[in-house]
């Protein structure tokens, strides 16, 4: 449930910058009347603050992608338009870069972000240069030279539409190769997001929909300022997924992608003035960690963490730290509670975890390989008139945890609830008088 209410929030805004911009563009007398004149210089703009942004956030590969954009923007809403070659040459460039732009969104969606004044920085700003000069080549007559002939004849099959029946086509100026290529990136785009499901939710989602408006940038091409305004979509989306990376760095814990303590920290300022909340500590993890090696330790967090993400009842996991975690309850109550911990305590012990011959571990003697058990213990505490604030909860329930592993670990205990000052001020008063 977590992982698919992360994907629906990292598919909000996106979706809601494309259909805002489709809105606009069907209803353009909502644009300022002083706008209309600077909106073709909009997309770059939003593209060079965006490249400004992503280079500060040393995400290389969104400043590529913006420098990517800018190009196509000015080839379609600046170049293309005020040019005197044939109209096949103009089909030529136009059809080429559609095609290539849906091609470098599905390369760099597994391009790593590598820095941009560094050797793979250099060879990605080739990659771009390249391309451009030859959608530029396209451009000039087939008799410049070798090299612009041979990029004709490349160029050439792109003006097909026999490849697919008629329909296919007859709605949009987009060739059917470039038709082709680009579902075909979007498909595998969304079908990678599905199989990868809870990874890199927002860059995939990023990709897809910066490949849908770029389609619809080149379909709008002959409509007087649309295509501009898809442009700029594009370039939005993108400079949108760093602030949502920017989130996820500062709010969830990348090892187990449960939120984390600054998450839980900022949580805890919503809470009313009924919940409940539970530490929770895998049992005998630092023996673990010396034993198996922390490769498998940290397997071992995710295997966990992804148990707890799924706890019900009303609960939400987060990671405090090392091995412990926190599961708050906003509404709940110790006792309700109790039970779906109870549950979640069995279902992680009853699961064989499986040591992966793979990983790193050290070399030791006796080392028992295969199936192992995990095991958690769990403290609950409520919020009392004794225990106002969340971390007064949170140090409750850490000694109902240490009382629950003094027990024998692998249990849940229910922190008992200390008297309120009011009530030990009273009878402090009514021993006085005795």
């Amino acid at each position: 449930m977590r992982a698919l209410r992360d994907l629906v929030l990292s598919l909000f805004l996106p979706i809601a910058v494309l259909g805002g911009t489709y809105f606009i563009s069907m209803n353009q007398h909502v644009i300022p009347h002083s706008v209309v004149p600077i909106l073709p210089s909009l997309p770059f703009v939003i593209a060079i603050s965006g490249g400004a942004m992503a280079w500060k956030f040393k995400r290389s590969k969104a400043v590529f992608l913006l420098i990517l954009i800018a190009l196509a923007c000015w080839l379609i809403t600046l170049h293309l338009p005020g040019m005197s070659s044939t109209g096949m040459r103009l089909r030529q460039a136009y059809g080429l870069s559609a095609l290539l732009l849906p091609l470098n969104l599905a390369i760099f969606a597994y391009c790593e972000d590598r820095g941009v004044f560094t050797f793979w920085g250099a060879l990605s700003a080739l990659f771009i240069a390249a391309q451009a000069a030859v959608v530029a080549a396209v451009l000039e007559p087939a008799q410049g030279s070798d090299f612009i002939a041979w990029v004709h004849a490349i160029a050439m099959p792109l003006d097909r539409h026999d490849l697919l029946p008629a329909w296919a086509s007859s709605w949009t100026f987009l060739p059917q190769p470039v038709l082709i290529v680009a579902g075909s990136v979007l498909f595998l785009l969304c079908l990678f997001m599905i199989i990868n499901r809870g990874k890199r939710d927002s860059t995939y989602v990023t990709l897809i929909t910066s490949c849908i408006a770029v389609l619809a940038a080149y379909h709008y091409v002959a409509v007087p300022n649309v295509s501009a305004l898809f442009f700029m979509a594009t370039a939005f989306i993108i400079t949108l997924s760093l602030f949502q990376d920017s989130y996820f760095m500062a709010y969830v814990d990348e090892l187990t992608e449960l939120p984390s303590r600054r998450a839980l920290n900022a949580d805890f300022k919503k809470l009313g003035r009924k919940y409940a909340l539970a530490m929770v500590d895998i049992d005998h993890f630092k023996k673990f960690n010396d034993t198996y090696g922390h490769d498998i330790g940290d397997d071992v967090l995710r295997m966990v963490a992804g148990h707890l993400s799924r706890v019900t009842g009303g609960g939400t996991a987060y990671r405090y730290g090392g091995e412990e975690f926190t599961i708050v309850f906003p509404k709940g109550v110790a006792k309700e509670v109790e039970s779906h911990l109870d549950d979640l305590r069995q279902r992680i012990a009853r699961t064989d975890f499986h040591i992966r011959s793979g990983k790193r571990a050290p070399k030791k003697k006796n080392v028992r390989k295969g199936a192992v058990n995990v095991t958690i213990s769990i403290g609950i505490a409520e919020r009392t008139d004794g225990a106002q604030s969340p971390m007064d909860v949170v140090k409750l329930a850490d000694k109902a945890l240490y009382k629950a592993k003094g027990a024998g670990r692998n249990i849940v205990k229910i922190a008992s609830a200390p008297r309120n000052s009011r009530s030990k001020e009273k009878s402090s008063k009514r021993n006085f008088r005795k």
